[in-house]
């Protein structure tokens, strides 16, 4: 009966020092581990999947004479002429229609360099927190701004383009759905 006794003391103990040996040795095993840079994190946490578009039906853009198709374009709640153009990489704005919309790099923020149709070019990375053509919404959509003088056009690119389930050009006509 004392050994019964013993053996349902002991039991608590024993799964407790096990416990706390585990956790020693978790602890241990984070120490040294190799630390991942803030720069890998931050890196990790924007390559998740961006949300795609949201909105109903889809929208038509007839293209002008030339082929090229023209859209007004609501970027932070600001109405912007801009040009839909699947050759560009990201959404683009001109400076003077980011500072439309609010957006106002610093002169030392134009660090990414980026080929363009007139060479080479020094550009500002932003966050634009909505962009909107007609009932289609993006949210959160990298974009790029031009400095003063560099262009005279804004474009709607890839970074809002590949967050619709599709777009197609048939007869002069762009079709684009969320």
């Amino acid at each position: 009966m004392l050994f019964d006794a013993l053996k349902l003391a002991v039991r608590p103990v024993a799964l407790a020092a096990a416990l706390a040996f585990l956790a020693v040795k978790g602890m241990d095993m984070a120490k040294h581990a190799p630390a991942q840079p803030a720069q890998d994190q931050a890196e990790a946490l924007a390559r998740r999947a961006p949300t795609p578009a949201t909105g109903g039906g889809y929208m038509i853009l007839e293209g002008n004479q030339a082929g090229h198709f023209q859209a007004d374009v609501q970027v932070e709640g600001v109405t912007l002429k801009m040009l839909v153009d699947t050759g560009a990489s990201a959404v683009t704005l001109t400076a003077e229609d980011a500072d439309r919309a609010g957006i106002h790099p610093f002169p030392n923020d134009y660090t990414v360099k980026v080929s363009t149709a007139n060479g080479v070019a020094q550009v500002a990375k932003v966050e634009l927190h909505q962009v909107s053509l007609g009932s289609i919404t993006v949210r959160d959509v990298t974009a790029l701004v031009m400095q003063p003088g560099a262009s005279s056009v804004s474009l709607l690119g890839m970074t809002f383009l590949q967050r619709l389930s599709s777009f197609q050009v048939a007869d002069n006509r762009l079709v684009l759905r969320p």
